[in-house]
Parts: C-alpha cells; structure tokens; sequence
C-alpha cells in the first residue's frame, strides 16, 4: 500500500510537471510576435556623425535623444496603401527640409538637360542660367521649383542667361498635356550631390516603387504593420530639428532617406526570420511536452490503477481480519 501510494504521488507530481511545461511553452507560442524596428535603433548603429567645427576629427554619432517622440494618440494604424504614401509623404518632407538649405543658396545653373524633355526641345542648354520663371524671378534652384509649384501650367516661359548670348527666352511645353514640374521639365541644376529635393510626384512614384521591388519581400500577414512602422519611423524622421539635419550647415547630421528605408526593410525580414526561427523552436519544445505529457497521463493512470488495487486489497484484508476477531 506504501509503495502503490508513493508511486500514485510520484506519478501526480510528473503529470502536473509536464501540464505546467505545455502551458507555459503554449503561452510563449501566443506572446510570440514579429518585433518591428525602431529608428533609435537606426541612430545607434549607423555611422551618422556630427561635423563640429568643420573638422571630421572632431565627431559625434547623432544620438537617440536627437529623434522627437511620437505621443500615444499620435499612434494610428491605417491601411497598407495609405501607410505607404504617407511614409513617402514624410520622407520627401525630411529630404526638402534637410536639403532646403543648399537649394536656397545654390544659384539655377543648368547642368544637363533630359534627351526628348520640354526642356531640350525648347532650347535649354547645359550652362544656362535660369532668371525667371514666367514673371518670377529666380534667385537659387529652390526658387525655380517654387516658382513651378506656385502655377502649376503646361507651359512655361523661361528666361534664360546664355554667355555671350545674353538674354534668351524659351517656352517649356508638356506633350503629355499634364503640367511642368520639376520631374519631367528636363533640366538637371548643378547642385551638390546630397541636396534632393523632391516633389508629390516624386514621393508618388518612390511609394509604388516600395510597392514593387520591396513589399513583395514581405510575408502578407505582416505587410501592413510593416508599413505602419515605416510611416511611424518616417513621421519621427521628418520630426528631426532643421538644425541637425541642415546639410549646409557645419553640424549636419549625415542621414538620408534611403539609407532609413533599407534599414527599416532589412530589419523586419529578419524580425520576420526571427519570428518563425522562435515559432520553430517552441513548437518543437510543445511536441516533445506533448509526448511528455502523454507519457505522465500514461504512468498516473497505471499508478491510479494499481493504487486502486492495493487500497482495495488493502480494505479486504482488514475486513477479513476484523471478521476473525
């Protein structure tokens, strides 16, 4: 009876072990999640440094105090297509902003003009400078995209600076009927190579590109946290003091768009990778309990049996025994 007694413990004990193991190998199976990245994490590992006093000896990595907060409410999932625009929308902001220094200093030289643009068929050479756009006169490259985005036209009168040739007017006209801008005018300004500056157009045509080459990449159960994230680490971006992303200033921070957008991508497929290598890991840990387990059930109901057994020998040799007396 001791021993059947012992051996119904033991059993008990194991079963409620191996119960306690699959729950809590199940629970970490439904807490399980795809991590999205932040861009402090971005900030903290990239080479982005400071340039002070106009020495690159003298460095500073941008730090993740200098990446504004976003406030709780601030917070709202929206749909995949509308998180993807919106993110290229903050992107183009960032991208103006940081670069909108230079522009506004670098004088409209023309550098190239497109092969077939409005530009090229309308006389615009490499050299021109651009004075005026219609009745506006341009000072600076980021006065001529003003300009074009003020009256928005399928044609547009250029007045242009051409050498020797002094004055020479020009008339930009659209083919496609839509109207100039920036992006399909033709014109390439001698700018420096990290001032972008770029349009709705441009933020357009970067999103579908997105939609193409890199959101395919992505599991579709994911795709639309993942451009959730992206507009949310897009919005802190643009958020970014002017003063530390100012590229004509001497403490510019050395950050562009492009390289957050690889980041971000890179870093959730492999928070995705991640993801289904714990799944992995935790569903093999749940088959092994499970045969555990099956094994516990096993033993507690032979130990039950023969517990069952002994108790009823047991309470039949006392009574066979009292019967004697």
């Amino acid at each position: 009876m001791a021993f059947s007694s012992l051996l119904f413990v033991f059993s008990l004990a194991a079963l409620l072990t191996a119960a306690g193991e699959l729950s809590s190998s199940s629970s970490d199976l439904k807490s399980l999640k795809v991590v999205m990245p932040n861009i402090e994490e971005f900030v903290s590992y990239q080479a982005i440094d400071f340039r002070l006093n106009n020495s690159t000896l003298n460095t500073r990595r941008l730090k993740p105090s200098d990446i504004p907060k976003l406030a709780d409410d601030a917070i709202v999932a929206v749909s995949l297509d509308d998180a993807v625009n919106r993110a290229f929308q903050y992107f183009a902001e960032f991208e103006n902003k940081r670069s909108g220094p230079i522009l506004t200093v670098t004088l409209p030289t023309v550098e190239s003009v497109e092969p077939g643009s409005p530009a090229e068929i309308a006389g615009v050479k490499s050299g021109d400078l651009v004075f005026y756009v219609g009745s506006n006169k341009i000072e600076s490259v980021m006065g001529y995209y003003q300009a074009l985005n003020e009256k928005l036209s399928q044609e547009i009168g250029l007045k242009l600076l051409r050498g020797k040739q002094g004055t020479v007017s020009v008339v930009l006209k659209n083919a496609a009927k839509g109207p100039i801008t920036e992006s399909n005018g033709g014109i390439k300004f001698a700018v420096p190579p990290e001032a972008i500056y770029l349009t709705e157009r441009d933020s357009k045509r970067m999103a579908d590109q997105y939609r193409r080459e890199m959101l395919p990449a992505i599991s579709v159960d994911w795709r639309t946290e993942a451009a959730n994230n992206l507009m949310q680490n897009a919005k802190r971006l643009n958020l970014i003091a002017k003063g530390v992303v100012d590229s004509a200033g001497p403490s510019s921070a050395k950050i562009q768009t492009k390289d957050v957008l690889n980041w971000q991508h890179k870093k959730v497929l492999e928070a995705i990778d991640s993801y289904f290598s714990q799944r992995r890991k935790i569903e093999n840990k749940n088959a092994f309990y499970l045969t555990g387990m099956g094994d516990a059930i096993v033993g507690f109901v032979c130990s039950l049996i023969i517990f069952l057994i002994a108790l009823t020998l047991f309470w039949y040799q006392r009574r066979a025994v009292g019967k004697k007396s």
